[in-house]
């Protein structure tokens, strides 16, 4: 859900697992979280979303396709529809049993929308990566999906060794649809667990057996998907540690190659449809952090790598090989291998990521038809960026996101060392000055609290704190 309204909080795990006592403090990790949880933000891009404004818009964008390039893209294709609501989801999509009654005019809409884009680029691009999500991207049967595959193969090339990955319910996906998305070309693949108990399931409407999970992943490997993905939720009503360690052991059985662990957020004052959650059966603070240290052993102990804030993959992957070669990357994905791309989206609430340009396009989708109706890029909003500090603080931020270290020049940062100092002192970092620079790492105590130490290096949340709670 790369360009969605945010309610899963990533929490970053310790490499070793989580210890007693923050080695340079003596507060308990659970006081470290109490004492930082402040709203920050989850840093998929900065500046963040939260200062995109309306004043840039499809005239921006415009510049920026036609702008000659060679190098290859990622594209984000953004499916909105759902055939029922999850209740703890914040993800922008519309819920509906109509099926091909309205993806039938959103695919022409894509369609019009890879017009003209195209029509704007001096010449044909590449795609490198490839990526659709939602919403529910198997909501379309396998001829419309078959349909769309070859609209975007209309208006890019497909680089041989191209990263296909797409996002699938499990609930809705039987074997031939796998095997079509193969055929198509896709070789990554992810779905969403959040909690294998019945129960749990039940308190946020959404009930796949387990049985379902074990078929999914099973005419998955048949197919011979490069990498499988799978989604868990932390926080979720009726959870207990010992509920979520029986998912944990099925994650084990099944052994996908990369987990995405979220903390959920409960905002039923800005999302409405989790106020069908009762509050009082969330577990609490303590729960959580429970469940989310046995996780981190767990998997630390099955092969699996900690990567950046919220992911774990085998050693052999990937993504956990570029975190070993410090060339992980992060942007409004997640955390992906090719951070030198450019990330062009379609479909409304998508955004693109360009060095300069951040850019948007309509949430709501009546807005987005009607943009593409006027032969318009269908941007709602965005923003430019050209302060050559503020491109260094991105890559700042960037490299604390994914390396968990960086090297300053001192002198040019005296407004956040008195911050940085306190969080050293709370265990969180360690600093060490040589030369007029300052070196800080992270320490395994830190991971958890890594937004917080990325946020000291962003005037913008000094000002006024925006995002979401850490826990």
């Amino acid at each position: 859900m790369p360009a969605s309204t945010t309610t899963l909080h990533p929490i970053s795990p310790p490499v070793e697992g989580l210890p007693a006592t923050s080695s340079g403090s003596a507060m308990a990790p659970l006081e470290l979280l109490l004492k930082y949880d402040r709203p920050v933000p989850r840093y998929t891009s900065y500046p963040t979303a939260a200062a995109f404004s309306a004043a840039v818009g499809a005239d921006a964008m415009d510049r920026q396709l036609a702008t000659p390039a060679n190098a290859p893209l990622s594209l984000y294709v953004h499916v909105p529809f759902c055939r029922h609501a999850c209740w703890y989801c914040g993800c922008n999509r519309i819920t509906t049993q109509l099926g091909s009654t309205v993806v039938a005019p959103y695919l022409r809409a894509l369609g019009r929308e890879l017009e003209l884009i195209s029509a704007r680029m001096p010449q044909r691009r590449r795609l490198a990566q490839l990526h659709w999500g939602g919403g529910t991207p198997n909501y379309l049967n396998n001829s419309e999906l078959t349909q769309l595959w070859e609209l975007i193969a209309q208006h890019f090339d497909l680089e041989p060794d191209l990263e296909a990955s797409i996002e699938v319910n499990p609930e809705l996906v039987d074997r031939e649809q796998i095997q079509t998305l193969r055929r198509l070309g896709f070789n990554r693949i992810s779905f969403g667990i959040q909690d294998a108990d019945p129960q749990v399931q039940a308190a946020v409407n959404r009930v796949v057996p387990v049985d379902q999970l074990r078929r999914v992943m099973g005419w998955i490997r048949e197919v011979d998907f490069r990498s499988v993905n799978v989604d868990l939720i932390c926080g979720l009503p009726l959870q207990t540690p010992e509920r979520f360690q029986t998912t944990l052991e099925l994650v084990r059985e099944l052994r996908p190659d990369r987990i995405s662990l979220f903390s959920f957020a409960y905002l039923p004052e800005q999302l409405p449809m989790q106020r069908q959650i009762t509050a009082a059966d969330l577990p609490d603070q303590r729960q959580r952090l429970t469940m989310l240290e046995n996780a981190n052993r767990l998997l630390l102990r099955c092969g699996y790598d900690a990567i950046g804030m919220d992911h774990y993959a085998l050693s052999t992957d990937s993504l956990a090989i570029a975190a070993r070669q410090g060339s992980l990357h992060r942007n409004f994905q997640g955390y992906t291998t090719g951070g030198e791309l450019e990330l062009l989206g379609v479909g409304p609430t998508a955004i693109s990521q360009f060095r300069h340009l951040l850019a948007q396009n309509h949430r709501d989708l009546k807005s987005y038809y009607q943009a593409l109706e006027q032969g318009e890029l269908p941007v709602e909003r965005g923003l430019e960026v050209r302060d050559q500090e503020v491109l260094e603080r991105r890559a700042l931020i960037q490299a604390l996101m994914c390396q968990f270290a960086v090297n300053l020049p001192l002198a040019e940062f005296q407004t956040e060392l008195a911050d940085l100092q306190a969080l050293a002192a709370d265990g969180l970092l360690q600093l060490e000055q040589r030369n007029g620079r300052l070196e800080v790492n992270v320490t395994r105590e830190g991971r958890w609290l890594i937004r917080t130490i990325a946020a000291v290096f962003d005037p913008l949340q000094r000002l006024q704190a925006s995002g979401s709670r850490l826990v």
